[in-house]
């Protein structure tokens, strides 16, 4: 999510400690079911490649991380190598059965003493809906906590496994998204290190293009329009920015829009941010569409007038990942907001150029959320927690010690340092964004996790 000037901090709900051995002693057996892939998109080039499939978990046992007791299920085996780099998890429970949800990593299955949470574990645990993919980043002990490493460059994969924890555990489905496209030698050789200015990272030739299909949804209703002209010429300021970011020499991924326009009364205007439920006027009831109007191999984008809940959010993406090629979930897309960008215009005009190249920057910085980028500091500031900011060794942070005026935030003016540990504010994915300000840094680790995402190919 990134918003205009305005600060939405999500509550920390849960940090787990001493989870691996809670668990081991809880009596697991230490058989595992093969997991088979049901479904295979072999495309080649022509288009993403992905095995998917989706189980129906079954809990065998209890534990209690927090004081809330959660049931968690056998372990399913992982696969990682240079055929397949990248595996999504998504868990979806029912609209009425809240209650937290999330997947435990292992470093080796047959092992359960080594357990880890990943990044997206280190902030919140999902309700109803949670997404979590391996790697994070390049050097994982960067994306894990504890420290592990794990390796995606090799001929095969090492031990790797996941379980699933539910608070309450109905109807709930588990789907594994494996990316199954080859990586390229310079994706498998690649080697990253710390970020010690702001430049750093930057310097990062792909030796071959990739390309990424959008699904630009304009959402209508009996509020009216979300723009007034619907077409890619009518944003091309905003959609040439975007892919001027792709195009740098770190990233190098091309961007294939293609433009919808869909009459959905009750998502004009979106009122709930969150993706527990799927009812009218929530993002997740907005990303369910997709089942009807999104396209699977496409990242699937939706223009909406303007947002209720807080005001000033510029965009929101469905997951950290979002689930690739995966339609009708209550995470399957972003979100831009029209109305957030105007600092200009009036309502129901165009965007001016300025405004246009803001909402550039948000597209973006949302599609890096997709596909797996977190934001380089969270607004608070970097504190030496896992989930402070983002899991990558190359992209420069901002310290908290950076917030001058005292108010508890670092925002866009306290991160334009020089050094690695007081900047971050030119950077695609730094929390908040405004107009007439350029954020298009791309670092080569940031690059390298958007490239080996299941919908890029």
């Amino acid at each position: 999510m990134r918003k205009y000037q305005i600060l939405i901090l999500f509550p920390i709900l849960l940090l787990l400690t001493d989870c691996v051995k809670s668990k081991a002693d809880a009596g697991v057996p230490d058989s595992v079911l093969s997991l088979l892939l049901v479904s295979s998109l072999l495309n080649s080039d022509s288009g993403p490649c992905t095995a998917i499939e989706s189980i129906q978990p079954n809990y065998i046992g209890a534990w209690s991380p927090n004081g809330n007791v959660y049931q968690f299920t056998e372990i399913h085996p992982v696969t990682l190598n240079r055929n397949r780099p990248m595996v999504q998890v998504v868990l979806e429970n029912t609209d009425y059965a809240f209650g937290g949800l999330f997947p435990f990593w292992y470093l080796d299955r047959n092992n359960y003493y080594s357990g880890f949470l990943n990044r997206d574990l280190a902030s919140y645990i999902g309700y109803n809906t949670h997404t979590s993919m391996l790697p994070y980043a390049k050097d994982t002990t960067y994306a894990t906590d504890p420290a592990v490493s794990i390796s995606n460059t090799r001929e095969f994969s090492q031990p790797l496994g996941v379980d699933f924890n539910f608070e309450f555990p109905f109807d709930v489905k588990a789907t594994f998204i494996n990316s199954c496209r080859e990586m390229d030698n310079d994706e498998v050789n690649f080697q990253t290190s710390d970020a010690l200015s702001s430049m750093s990272g930057l310097n990062q030739a792909w030796a071959k293009e990739k390309t990424l299909d959008v699904n630009l949804i304009f959402v209508n209703g009996s509020n009216g329009s979300s723009y007034p002209i619907q077409s890619e010429q009518a944003i091309e300021v905003a959609l040439n920015k975007w892919r001027e970011n792709f195009s740098q020499s770190s990233v190098r991924i091309k961007i294939n829009v293609s433009v919808t326009s869909a009459d959905l009364y009750d998502y004009d205007m979106i009122f709930d941010l969150g993706t527990d439920t799927g009812y009218p006027g929530s993002l997740g009831g907005l990303f369910k569409t997709t089942s009807f109007i999104g396209k699977p191999n496409a990242l699937n984008v939706f223009i909406v007038k303007e947002e209720l809940q807080y005001g000033g959010v510029l965009g929101v993406s469905g997951g950290i990942p979002g689930p690739a090629t995966l339609l009708g979930t209550r995470q399957s897309g972003v979100a831009v907001f029209v109305d957030s960008h105007r600092l200009y215009s009036n309502s129901g005009d165009v965007l001016t150029y300025d405004e246009q190249l803001l909402l550039g920057e948000t597209l973006s910085h949302e599609a890096g959320h997709f596909l797996g980028l977190w934001h380089v500091t969270e607004a608070n500031g970097d504190y030496g927690f896992i989930a402070d900011k983002d899991p990558l060794r190359d992209t420069p942070t901002c310290h908290f010690s950076n917030d001058i005026n005292l108010d508890s935030i670092v925002d866009l003016s306290e991160c334009l340092g020089g050094s690695g540990t007081n900047s971050g504010g030119k950077n695609m994915m730094f929390w908040s964004g405004t107009v007439g300000f350029t954020q298009g840094d791309i670092t080569a680790e940031q690059g390298w996790i958007l490239r080996l995402n299941p919908l890029v190919y």
